[in-house]
């Protein structure tokens, strides 16, 4: 059934459907046609059912009827002003749609899972104390349920079990509750007609123990709820938004009868003040000129409607403020929320403090903190400096701010009447110079606050700041003034114009040296080429001095059998290498072959005297060119034995450690194993075709030369 709009006093959307074989009913009908007790199928009969009472204690008993059915035929059992106990044992073997039970001697629903198609469920008046969120679960077309005038105690999380449910009407009036979580109050993103706990017998605490916020879940609220002549710790709604302004965002329909109600007009209350009235009139109930305060006592006894409108008490909306509000040794403090003012009110004057709370309570709204009459002297960072509205440090022999007095953006006043400042931060410079109060107390008019009073002037300062080594001149007065500062300043000028040319000189030197550094970043944001992808059929070459028996242990038994685990194929130039062919056609084809390049440097592994050194020196910079030149994916250059790296290609050596590309054999700190795994991490997959082909050259070779 396609959804419509529910003309009742909710005036909800809602797809609700409930099927009793070929016949629908949609909530709006069921909201607003239907009378609550009404059978909602009047075109079909219902038989009746008798009860045979098989002992006097109403705990036994049987339904009977004296009429033919079938599957199709649908029965009512109505028991009131009885002394059952218990429902019929054979109550399941009908298809019961309605069951009128009130007056009797009930003091538990008992598993009524069987009645799958059960309407409507009477049980007003019996001795039920407690409800299970079991009991409905498997009960789709249940809507109606009455289980008002019980001395039910205590409601399972989620009663109603919705979305699992459908139920449109649930009584729960004069029961005996104490507490009440707000799982039992609304359905997120479902509509219903009425859920109500008019004239409970005792106050209700109003909880959220899963912590449930519409903002974050997405969800929305409607239908109708009555609290009617209950008093409540909070309303129902406080406790599920972050910010209340919003709340009609969610609740877009339904209302909530809270007449004859007592409230607390504190700060929760007062944080919905700023909605529009005809949505507080809908959330706090209609009849809002018979709900009054109760608390606090300026307001005891003046009605919702009235203290709406009348903003001239607002201000007596207030809550104080326990968690985090600040208390160290004899720095005590009182904190008040007072959201009239969209303020925090943080009271610490006189208390002997030598700091600024280094901790304050959470909070949405603007800090107002007051300091007056302590010992501060200095001024340093605190997180909420961009929440605080009003700095109150009169009385205090602050002599100076840290660079953090910039934070302070949303400051309309600062309040330092009793200073002993010598300057100011110029961090202050964003900062508009009216926010600070100085009073008669001055700092000094020299060459070094000479910005100062060109700040208060740019920025139009209404309030003055005297020189305190000149009384009758201002700051501003003084910048006005021919003084010594004009003359250092002109002589500064031929100093202050070399500034260009030594950061030019400076840049041009680091970018000499970091040449390599930018290279390297290059070539590694450059895609490289598909045909040389395909080109790759080996992981790592892997470069070392073959003549160093040290190393070439090291490379064949250790890192090889690691490469081994790896699945990482190399190309190891002494064990490697085709015959037939010179050392530099071995090395251009098979660093070609490669997608990485190990080099294990060693000491004099590129001295000039050494027979080997220049394969050495070619396999380095053949490297480094195809790394630029993306024909090779990475490098990874390994300090064997502290070899000096300025000794051969230094530089460029020295950039691939900088940018992550290099690694000292002889570091504990870090793993070699890991920095391998980290540079060489997407190895190739097995190329044993390549590998066969390699053995067959080389065997045939040797077979052709022993002939």
């Amino acid at each position: 059934m396609k959804n419509l709009w529910c003309k009742n006093t909710s005036n909800c959307y809602t797809n609700y459907h409930s099927k009793f074989g070929f016949y629908f009913i949609n909530q709006c009908l069921a909201c607003e046609a239907i009378p609550e007790w009404a059978i909602p199928l009047p075109n079909v009969t219902y038989l009746p059912l008798d009860v045979e009472m098989e002992n006097v204690f109403g705990t036994e008993s049987l339904l009977m009827t004296d009429q033919a059915f079938n599957n199709s035929t649908y029965f009512r059992f109505e028991y009131a002003h009885g002394y059952l106990t218990k429902l019929p044992r054979n109550i399941c073997e009908f298809y019961v749609v309605f069951i009128d039970v009130s007056y009797n001697l009930f003091e538990e629903i008992g598993n009524i899972s069987c009645l799958r198609i059960l309407d409507t469920l009477k049980m007003n008046k019996n001795r039920l104390t407690f409800v299970s969120n079991k009991t409905f679960a498997e009960m789709p077309k249940l809507r109606y349920i009455d289980l008002s005038g019980n001395k039910i105690t205590k409601l399972d999380f989620n009663i109603l079990n919705y979305p699992r449910t459908n139920i449109l009407y649930i009584h729960l009036d004069e029961n005996h509750l104490h507490t009440l979580d707000i799982g039992n109050i609304i359905v997120p993103n479902n509509t219903f007609c009425m859920l109500s706990y008019k004239d409970n017998k005792h106050p209700i605490k109003i909880s959220n123990s899963k912590h449930f916020n519409l903002a974050e879940s997405n969800s929305y609220l409607c239908g109708d709820i009555d609290f009617s002549n209950v008093r409540l710790n909070i309303h129902p709604f406080m406790t599920i938004v972050t910010n209340p302004v919003d709340l009609y965002k969610f609740v877009k329909c339904g209302k909530l009868e809270y007449h004859g109600a007592t409230y607390d007009c504190d700060c929760t209350f007062a944080e919905f003040l700023p909605l529009k009235y005809n949505d507080f009139n809908r959330l706090f109930g209609a009849l809002l000129f018979k709900s009054t305060c109760q608390n606090p006592e300026p307001l005891r006894g003046i009605s919702v409607t009235e203290l709406f409108y009348n903003e001239s008490l607002h201000h007596l909306m207030v809550c104080d403020v326990q968690d985090g509000c600040p208390n160290i040794g004899r720095c005590k403090c009182v904190c008040t929320s007072q959201p009239s003012t969209d303020s925090l009110i943080i009271e610490c004057s006189n208390q002997n403090c030598t700091d600024l709370p280094h901790v304050v309570p959470v909070t949405e709204h603007k800090i107002v903190l007051s300091m007056e009459g302590n010992q501060i002297q200095s001024v340093s960072s605190k997180y909420y400096f961009n929440a605080v509205k009003i700095l109150n440090l009169a009385g205090n022999p602050v002599q100076s701010f840290d660079e953090s007095i910039g934070n302070f953006t949303n400051a309309v006043e600062i309040k330092l009447t009793d200073h002993l400042l010598d300057t100011l931060p110029r961090s202050v410079q964003p900062l508009d110079p009216n926010v600070f109060v100085f009073g008669q107390k001055g700092i000094p008019c020299n060459c070094d606050n000479r910005w100062i009073g060109e700040w208060r002037k740019f920025k139009k300062a209404l309030y003055p700041l005297y020189c305190s080594n000149d009384k009758n001149v201002s700051i501003e007065d003084f910048v006005s003034l021919k003084t010594d500062c004009d003359s250092k300043q002109v002589s500064l000028l031929p100093l202050y114009s070399l500034i260009p040319l030594i950061l030019s000189l400076i840049l041009m030197w680091k970018l000499r040296h970091r040449r390599y550094d930018v290279e390297i970043i290059r070539s590694q944001f450059q895609p490289i080429d598909e045909n040389i992808q395909r080109r790759w059929k080996i992981d790592v070459y892997i470069s070392f001095d073959e003549d160093n028996d040290d190393v070439r242990l090291f490379v064949l038994q250790i890192l090889e059998s690691f490469f081994r685990r790896k699945k990482i194929s190399t190309y190891i130039p002494d064990r490697d290498s085709l015959p037939g062919r010179t050392k530099e056609q071995n090395i251009i084809n098979n660093l070609q072959n490669c997608k990485y390049c190990l080099i294990l440097q060693s000491s004099d592994m590129y001295d000039l005297d050494k027979s080997k050194s220049f394969t050495k020196r070619m396999e380095y910079k053949l490297a480094w060119d195809m790394f630029t030149d993306k024909t090779l994916c990475k490098i990874l250059v390994i300090n064997f034995d502290k070899s000096e790296k300025e000794a051969f290609q230094g530089m460029k050596t020295k950039a691939l450690y900088r940018r992550g590309m290099g690694f000292k054999i002889y570091d504990r700190k870090h793993s070699l194993y890991e920095k391998i795994a980290e540079v060489f991490s997407e190895p190739l997959a097995s190329n044993t075709k390549h590998v066969r082909q390699r053995q067959r050259t080389i065997s045939a070779y040797l077979r052709q030369k022993s002939k």
